[in-house]
């Protein structure tokens, strides 16, 4: 054991994977500080307050009433959502027009909920959703836009949230729904202000974006220099540049051209998220097969774990691109693809070796026959 200790205290690591692990942990702090410890929004110029359950259904922001299978009723300043039958929908959305992009909205409201018995699954109960809408009033969903979710008996409490849209927004509808849930919600003092981005926070966001850029540039550079075939560099070159694109790129273009994709193929069929999962894994494996099985210059298992820090890194950089968010699901599909294109790549690097040593152990035998 203590031989071993020895041995791994004494190995020198890898300069330029130093350099990598420095820029990396350099640039994942900045990140991190982006997404979560700057403020991103701030009031629209000359935009107003909307308060909807006070202004009434022809208000500023018109609301509409479906009371479905229960009723809906709107007081001073409050309104109500009430089903008996525990099945179908009630509901209650606010449309919040704008002449411009829309990038978020600051929903604030007291909620409450009086014995709120919703069905086994999440997806019934109590409601607070956001939908954002495009110049051709077409809906834009998105997973970050659900608010929140109320089941069984809550007192009054103040609810706030700051509230990203999809990109293209120039509206949006504010959902309180009942579904498939029996018993009594209540929304008060609803209040909506229009958001815009800080013009410092969008400087910081393509700061960082290009941040990372050139460090993968740079990294895709060293490696690719201590290839000898300049046909192996090129290709491993394109597959990364497609990786760092495909990884900068925003919720939406990213769907069109994923379309477009599967139009082209023939896989219009196919589930698009489920086409994204495998691309994840064929991508990374695509990539530590070119790279482990083509640098000879460099131990295989630095650049097998140059990848396999690129793999993680790559979700949590989607924290920085509109419409898409860090996925551990992902990472780790990107893991199980440096693995898998790693595996193959040290054997394919295993085979001239194996073929070398036989042919030496051949010649060998056959000089001892002659002699």
């Amino acid at each position: 054991m203590r031989t071993l200790l020895l041995r791994l205290l004494a190995i020198r690591p890898d300069p330029m994977l130093l350099r990598l692990v420095a820029a990396l942990s350099l640039l994942a702090a900045l990140t991190a500080w982006h997404a979560w410890g700057m403020a991103r929004f701030e009031p629209e110029p000359r935009s107003e307050v909307l308060y909807p359950l006070r202004d009434g259904p022809d208000g500023p922001a018109p609301v509409r009433l479906y009371p479905g299978p229960g009723r809906v009723e709107l007081g001073p300043g409050s309104a109500m959502l009430e089903n008996a039958a525990g099945t179908g929908i009630v509901a209650l959305r606010v449309t919040v027009p704008s002449g411009r992009p829309l990038a978020g909205l600051r929903v604030s409201a007291r909620l409450a909920a009086e014995d709120l018995k919703p069905a086994p699954d999440l997806s019934s109960g109590g409601h607070l959703r956001l939908v954002g809408r495009d110049a051709e009033g077409r809906l834009l969903f998105d997973r970050e836009l659900h608010l929140a979710r109320l089941a069984g008996t809550r007192a009054p409490y103040p609810f706030r949230r700051d509230v990203t849209l999809p990109t293209g927004s120039v509206g949006a509808t504010l959902e309180v729904e009942l579904v498939r849930a029996s018993g009594r919600l209540v929304v008060s003092d609803l209040a909506l202000l229009p958001l815009r981005e800080r013009p410092f926070f969008r400087l910081a966001r393509a700061g960082l974006i290009l941040g990372w850029i050139l460090v993968g540039g740079w990294t895709v550079l060293r490696l690719l220099g201590n290839l000898g075939s300049p046909l192996l560099a090129g290709t491993l070159g394109v597959a990364a540049t497609v990786a760092i694109v495909l990884l900068v790129l925003p919720r939406s273009p990213e769907q069109r051209l994923a379309g477009e994709l599967a139009r082209l193929l023939g896989l219009e069929s196919f589930d698009l998220e489920r086409l994204g999962d495998i691309a994840h894994v064929l991508v990374f494996a695509g990539l530590a097969l070119l790279a482990t099985a083509a640098v000879r210059a460099l131990s295989p298992w630095t650049v097998l774990l140059a990848l396999a820090l690129a793999a993680p890194v790559a979700e949590y950089v989607q924290l920085l691109t509109d419409g898409r968010s860090a996925e551990p699901a992902d990472a780790v599909r990107n893991l199980a693809g440096v693995a898998i294109g790693g595996g193959v790549g040290l054997l394919l690097r295993r085979l001239p070796m194996a073929r070398t040593r036989s042919g030496s152990g051949r010649a060998a035998f056959d000089r001892g026959r002659t002699a």
